[in-house]
C-alpha cells in the first residue's frame, strides 16, 4: 500500500509539472503571436516576456507549495474562496510589478512607470491567465481528493462486508454445533452404536465446516454433501419419524454458491416442521436449473406459525438472507410459502457462477 501512494505521488508531481510547463509555454507562445500581430515584437519584449514566464511558474508553484503544507483543504469553504479570491489579486499586481523592473533591467531606457493605463492593462492581462491556472489547479485537486475519499468509502464498506461476513458465519457455526450435540446427546444412552454413528457424522460435517466456511463460495457438490450428512445424523435422532432425499441435478455440481445454504435451510425444516410434528414428516431438498439460474428448494412436513409467516424464522434463516445480499448484487432473498398438502416450501434462485 505504501509503495502504491509512493508511485502515485511521484506521478503526479510528474504530471504537475508537465501541465505547468506546457500551460505557461502555451501562454508564451499566444503572447508572442500577439506581439507580432500587434507589430510590437522586439528583443527586449521577447526576453522579458520569457523571464516573466519563469516568474509566473514560480509565483504559482509557490502557491501550490503553500497549500500542499498547510491546512488549506482542512478549512472552510469561505476561507478558501477568500484565499483564493485574494492570492488571485494578489499575484495578478506582482507578476506585471515584477514584469516592469525586469523590463527596465533589459532595457534601461525605458522609465520606470507604474500605476498607468499600461500597467492596468498588464494587470487585467495577467489575471485572466491566472484565473485559469487557480481554477484549474483547484479543480485537480478537488477530483483528486474525491477519487481518494471514494476510495477510502469503498474500502470502507469492503471490510465492513467481510466483518458482517465473519460475524454471520460466527453466528451460525454455533448454532448447527448445538442441533448436532444434542442430536447426539439423546443416543449416547439408549443405543451406543447409534451414538458411535452419530459421533462418525458429526467428524464428517465438521471436516466439511472447518474446510469450507472460511470460503467465500463453494460448489454444490461440497453442499449437497454437507447436507445429507446433516440429514443422516438427524434421522438417527428422529428415527421413522423422519425420512428425507436430497436430489441435485449433476450438471450443477460444479456450480458455486455461498456456504451452508441448503444446510441452514435443512436445520430450518427440522427446527420449525419436523420437531414439532408428533408422527415427524419428511424433508426433500431439490436443486435444479431454471434458465441461468439455480433453483433451490426444500420442503418439510408441517405448517406456518404465526411468527414465521412475519419473517421470523430464527437466527439460521435472517443470517442466510443477510449473507445473499453481500454476495449477490440482486439481493435474492428466500421465499417461504405454506403449500396445499400440510407442507411448507422454502425456495430462492441464485445466478449461475462457476469455480475458477
Amino acid at each position: 500500500m505504501n509503495k502504491y501512494f509512493r508511485i502515485d505521488k511521484v506521478s503526479r508531481k510528474k504530471l504537475y509539472w508537465i501541465f505547468q510547463a506546457c500551460g505557461w509555454l502555451a501562454m508564451l507562445f499566444y503572447e508572442l503571436i500577439n506581439y507580432i500581430g500587434l507589430g510590437f515584437f522586439t528583443i527586449p519584449d521577447f526576453l522579458s516576456l520569457m523571464g516573466l514566464t519563469v516568474i509566473a511558474m514560480l509565483f504559482t508553484h509557490l502557491y501550490r507549495y503553500i497549500i500542499n503544507h498547510s491546512n488549506f483543504n482542512g478549512q472552510a469553504y469561505i476561507f478558501q474562496f477568500f484565499w483564493m479570491l485574494v492570492s488571485w489579486v494578489v499575484m495578478s499586481v506582482i507578476i506585471p510589478l515584477t514584469g516592469t523592473f525586469l523590463f527596465y533591467f533589459i532595457n534601461h531606457k525605458v522609465k520606470l512607470s507604474f500605476f498607468n493605463l499600461n500597467f492596468f492593462m498588464n494587470v487585467i492581462n495577467w489575471s485572466r491567465y491566472l484565473a485559469v491556472w487557480l481554477l484549474m489547479y483547484h479543480i485537480s485537486k478537488f477530483l483528486y481528493y474525491k477519487s481518494k475519499a471514494d476510495l477510502r468509502q469503498l474500502h470502507t464498506v469492503l471490510e465492513l462486508q467481510t466483518a458482517q461476513l465473519e460475524i454471520l458465519r460466527l453466528q451460525l457455526n454455533p448454532h448447527f454445533l448445538f442441533n448436532a450435540l444434542n442430536s447426539i446427546r439423546s443416543l449416547i444412552i439408549t443405543d451406543g452404536d447409534q451414538a458411535r454413528n452419530a459421533t462418525t457424522l458429526l467428524s464428517q460435517l465438521l471436516r466439511h465446516t472447518l474446510n469450507y466456511e472460511r470460503q467465500s463460495f463453494i460448489t454444490l457438490q461440497q453442499e449437497s454433501e454437507i447436507v445429507r450428512d446433516y440429514l443422516a445424523l438427524e434421522k438417527i435422532r428422529f428415527e421413522e419419524r423422519l425420512e428425507y432425499c436430497v436430489d441435485v441435478d449433476p450438471d450443477l455440481f460444479e456450480v458455486t454458491v455461498p456456504p451452508s445454504i441448503l444446510l441452514t435451510l435443512a436445520e430450518n425444516a427440522i427446527k420449525h416442521g419436523i420437531n414439532k410434528l408428533v408422527k415427524g414428516g419428511s424433508i426433500v431438498v431439490e436443486v435444479k436449473r431454471m434458465k441461468d439460474h439455480v433453483f433451490i428448494m426444500v420442503t418439510n412436513s408441517g405448517k406456518i406459525t404465526v411468527n414465521e409467516d412475519k419473517g421470523r424464522q430464527g437466527i439460521g434463516i435472517s443470517n442466510l438472507n443477510k449473507r445473499l445480499k453481500l454476495f449477490y448484487p440482486s439481493h435474492p432473498e428466500l421465499i417461504l410459502q405454506q403449500m396445499k398438502d400440510d407442507r411448507v416450501a422454502a425456495s430462492i434462485q441464485l445466478p449461475i457462477t462457476h469455480s475458477n
